[in-house]
């Protein structure tokens, strides 16, 4: 059987040391430092900088937690 694989967006891929709102099924959840992430890969480790309202108890400041890429949306912070 052959092996399926998400692509994530190449247009709106993470880059590694920059902060992202992140987002899921057009729900805002977190804030998070993209701490390592190699271009098109599936895989994204990130810190968590902020929880938005209701998300705190899944999305502990500060800490580290992997992404699967092709699952979520990335808008990067300017602040």
């Amino acid at each position: 059987m052959k092996h399926h694989h998400e692509s994530p967006d190449r247009a709106t891929m993470p880059v590694q040391g920059n902060t992202y709102n992140v987002s899921r099924e057009g729900k805002e959840l977190f804030s998070a430092l993209i701490t390592e992430y190699k271009p098109a890969s599936c895989w994204a480790n990130v810190q968590i900088q902020g929880a938005k309202p209701g998300y705190e108890e899944y999305y502990p400041l500060q800490s580290e937690m992997r992404l699967k890429v092709a699952l979520y949306e990335f808008k990067k912070r300017e602040d």
